[in-house]
């Protein structure tokens, strides 16, 4: 009989296996990966909130032949889209930021309160405390400042320029702090006797002739809360034919779109509830020319109407308008 030679147990068990090659791994690794990724996505999101409190200025230059001699250097100061914020006790870190500005007019573009029955006027009356004493105040309303009784659900354009057919609370707030509102056109003239216009975006034939306005001449500015969003030279062309009934302007001064309240660095803004996903940046904020050379600026306002900012500043927008003789 063959003998057996001496053997060993080796043991195929799962179980035994699972724990030798546990013993064999380094499990600080995923451990500190996983650390970092965290501590990167938090940092990360405290930065995109932090842009959130501190105010910024944006500045723009409009150059045109149309805008009188006189009128070079000339400053506005637009404010947008409060939403009822407040930068520090009355807003007092707001007004620290504007007391550094040079400034000629205060044209403020909608959305003041959070919404159209808030009861708290004091936040339009500690804005208008923000400006120099004396500066000419200009406002129109915003949507959730008011909103008319016969807007159609589908209907987006009264948030342009939307004029109550009475006097509202905020207006009368307004009014006794000595701001007038825009519409339908206000005349501004300095000391050399020269003018440009505000406006909205309708033409009041009798008033326009009272006010002196050529609209082929003068400098006009048209106050709108929303952005203008349809081919202006189409449109006049439409409604224009037999009479004027809409204004030609040179500069557009808005807001509403909040800059693209959430954005990221690099890539810009995520989204925008009139332009979708990835919205174009001119149709957020800044400044741009269409086709027929007239200036669009969008200023990114100050608050949100809900949710918050993120790698968003809450803005004030400085517009300089420079005299360019013809040909320039």
């Amino acid at each position: 009989m063959k003998k057996i030679k001496g053997s060993r147990y080796i043991s195929h068990s799962t179980k035994d296996s699972f724990f030798v090659e546990e013993k064999k791994k380094h499990p600080i690794v995923p451990l500190i990966i996983i650390a970092v990724l965290l501590t990167g996505i938090v940092a990360f999101a405290i930065a995109g909130l932090r842009y959130g409190g501190k105010i910024v200025v944006t500045s723009a230059t409009v150059e045109s032949d149309r805008i009188p001699e006189s009128f070079d250097g000339f400053r506005i100061l637009q404010i947008t889209d409060l939403h009822g914020k407040e930068f520090g006790d009355r807003q007092q870190n707001l007004k620290q930021v504007i007391d550094g500005l040079e400034y000629d007019i205060v044209v403020l573009t909608g959305d003041y309160i959070g919404e159209d029955n808030d009861p708290d006027y004091w936040i339009v009356r500690d804005l208008i405390a923000c400006f120099k004493e004396g500066t000419p105040v200009y406002y129109i309303l915003g949507d959730c400042d008011y909103t008319p009784a016969n807007v159609g659900s589908g209907s987006e354009k009264w948030k342009m320029c939307i004029v109550p057919e009475n006097e509202t609370p905020i207006m009368s707030v307004f009014r006794d702090c000595g701001a007038e509102f825009v519409y339908p056109a206000k005349k501004i003239t300095n000391g050399a006797g020269d003018s440009i216009y505000l406006t909205g975006i309708s033409y009041d034939k009798e008033l326009m002739n009272r006010m002196e306005f050529d609209q082929d001449t003068d400098f006009s500015i048209c106050i709108t809360h929303k952005p203008i969003n349809y081919n202006v030279t189409r449109r006049l062309k439409d409604v224009n034919k037999r009479t004027i009934t809409e204004i030609d302007y040179d500069l557009c001064l808005s807001g509403h779109t909040m800059g693209g309240q959430y954005r990221v660095p690099v890539l810009g803004a995520l989204y925008s509830d009139d332009e979708g996903l990835f919205p174009q940046e001119k149709s957020l904020k800044g400044l741009s020319v269409d086709d027929g050379g007239r200036y669009t600026f969008i200023s990114g306002g100050l608050g949100v109407e809900t949710g918050f900012r993120f790698f968003s500043n809450p803005e004030i927008s400085l517009i300089e308008l420079k005299y360019a003789a013809d040909g320039e």
